[in-house]
């Protein structure tokens, strides 16, 4: 029975037997139940209430209780009375008439109470009903849903069509009209990728795009083909080749005007490289096409070490750039080396050209000024030049003054590049490439940021070296260009520590280090611990 508990011995459970309740639990009680006749078990499991005497104990009951030897109680005689507690008086309630503090009155269940949970409040078992069942909320539907409808919609999409569960053409949200276009739908952007015809430009990493437009988004879009050759990993369907232009299809909402696009790769490997010169976007349903003018790296090991890198659209496809070289006024500061430039701006950077110049056969004499004129792509507001030479001719060294650039197309944006520095191996730092930042003043002097370097040589077993060091700075305004660490001390011994100043124009926040030697001397090779303390002072 319910209201019993498991009887220890079988007298025990007799004696149970004979103290039945009378009446029902109070759980089990709608109303007050009127006094019943006591209900009494019959012969042979009682006595006759007229009758004085107990009947003897049953033979077959046991002496005493029957439970594991070291928990056994000591053996009791024939004639041990057990005295049984009286019974638990039991008062009767209807549900809504029990105290608060009765035992069985109805507690607060916290989860309802909490309203933010989504369910309504009970108070002492009296409160609303829960709220009817809703499959379309119910999250364990919803992968099925998924799975069931997504396909449907995606065909949907597809062919341009409506749904017609779609909002009308005024949007609640922003009380703003939408025109609502029937054929509506993903539009088909082709995406015209060419890879610089230069050594090691090519690649067989996986290439992704994102393009961010002024009305919605693409994010991360894989650029391969069905049939593609592959050159080392099989898990690659398409290799960009050196020297080639491929084109892509890719689906997705109207952009509008696309504002940038991020072109990455999963390369990690030194032929994993990729040199990209440029990419072009056009939306074939409104005609319309972009072009990211890139040429750059994307690679782990060369340039700045990044093979994610956004760019920017062009104002115009391409814009006519003069160039004024002013070489300084000091002895020897000519140079009959061939110079390079490359032009940066906000929306990309043109390509690296040979300054060559048509009215004079001795250019870049001292104290003189050549003007060239480049053709290439508009790379917006210009942001700084970086220039070179490749030290060749009688006398390489070049004394440099500064550098004005124009685009005649946008003629305010006149750049001025001061520089008054050496480009040559045997004077000053010895560097023969300069990145010079640019300004609208052209009055304005270059202001040179000092970088001190800590490096550390590891205390192991020939962790000296006799070669030569050298170091590059990589900031969010550009690179230091390559910096030998060298003084007039012993650098670069087992154990010792090393600080250097370096001079270049200021970089912002940095990203990056690289950090080689030129395996010159009897020992190059070189066990570095760590570089550290690269401060501005």
């Amino acid at each position: 029975m319910s209201y019993m508990s498991q009887p220890n011995t079988n007298s025990e459970a007799v004696k149970r037997c004979m103290n039945i309740p009378i009446q029902p639990l109070s759980s089990q009680v709608a109303r007050p139940v009127p006094p019943q006749r006591p209900l009494q078990p019959k012969p042979p499991y009682s006595y006759d209430n007229h009758s004085s005497t107990k009947p003897s104990r049953p033979y077959s009951a046991p002496q005493r209780r029957i439970v594991a030897p070291q928990y056994s109680d000591q053996w009791r005689s024939a004639n041990h009375i057990q005295s049984n507690p009286p019974a638990r008086s039991r008062s009767y309630y209807v549900n809504s008439e029990y105290p608060k503090t009765h035992p069985y009155a109805p507690r607060q269940r916290e989860a309802f109470v909490k309203k933010n949970l989504g369910y309504p409040e009970v108070q002492r078992g009296m409160g609303a009903p829960l709220p009817p069942y809703d499959p379309l909320g119910d999250p364990h539907l919803a992968e099925y849903f998924e799975r069931r409808f997504g396909a449907i919609q995606a065909v949907a999409r597809r062919r341009g069509g409506r749904p017609s569960s779609a909002p009308s053409s005024r949007s609640r949200v922003t009380g703003k009209k939408l025109k609502a276009d029937a054929g509506e739908g993903p539009i088909l952007y082709k995406v015209f990728v060419t890879t610089a015809d230069k050594k090691g430009a090519s690649t067989d990493a996986k290439v992704f795009i994102s393009l961010k437009g002024t009305k919605s988004k693409i994010t991360r879009v894989r650029l391969t083909k069905k049939a593609g050759s592959v050159k080392s990993n099989k898990g690659v369907s398409f290799k960009f080749s050196k020297g080639t232009t491929h084109m892509f299809k890719v689906r997705g909402p109207e952009l509008g005007h696309i504002k940038s696009l991020v072109m990455e790769h999963d390369g990690i490997k030194k032929e994993d490289g990729w040199y990209l010169q440029e990419v072009e976007i056009v939306n074939t349903k409104r005609k319309k096409s972009w072009l990211f003018m890139c040429n750059t790296w994307l690679s782990l090991h060369h340039s700045d070490g990044h093979t994610k890198r956004e760019f920017f659209p062009h104002l115009g496809s391409k814009t006519d750039y003069e160039v004024a070289v002013v070489t300084g006024d000091k002895q020897n500061a000519g140079t009959d080396s061939n110079v390079f430039i490359t032009i940066f701006g906000k929306t990309g950077a043109t390509a690296k050209t040979h300054l060559k110049c048509v009215k004079s056969k001795t250019p870049f004499q001292t104290g003189t000024s050549e003007l060239v004129k480049i053709h290439s792509n508009c790379v917006g507001p210009l942001t700084r030049v970086k220039i070179e030479h490749d030290n060749t001719g009688f006398a390489p060294g070049w004394y440099l003054e500064r550098i004005v650039v124009t685009d005649l197309l946008h003629p305010k944006w006149k750049y001025y590049f001061p520089c008054s520095q050496w480009l040559a191996r045997d004077e000053g730092d010895g560097a023969i490439c300069r990145t010079l930042l640019g300004s609208r003043d052209p009055f304005a002097v270059r202001k040179d940021t000092k970088y001190k370097v800590t490096v550390y040589t590891g205390n192991v077993r020939g962790a000296g070296t006799d070669a030569n060091v050298y170091i590059v700075l990589f900031g969010e305004n550009g690179d230091s260009g390559q910096k030998f660490l060298d003084d007039s001390n012993n650098n670069f011994e087992r154990g010792k520590s090393d600080q250097f100043v370096i001079e270049c124009p200021c970089l912002g926040r940095l990203d990056r280090i690289r950090i080689g030697h030129d395996n010159a001397g009897f020992g190059p090779g070189w066990y570095l611990d760590k570089v550290s303390n690269i401060i501005d002072f």
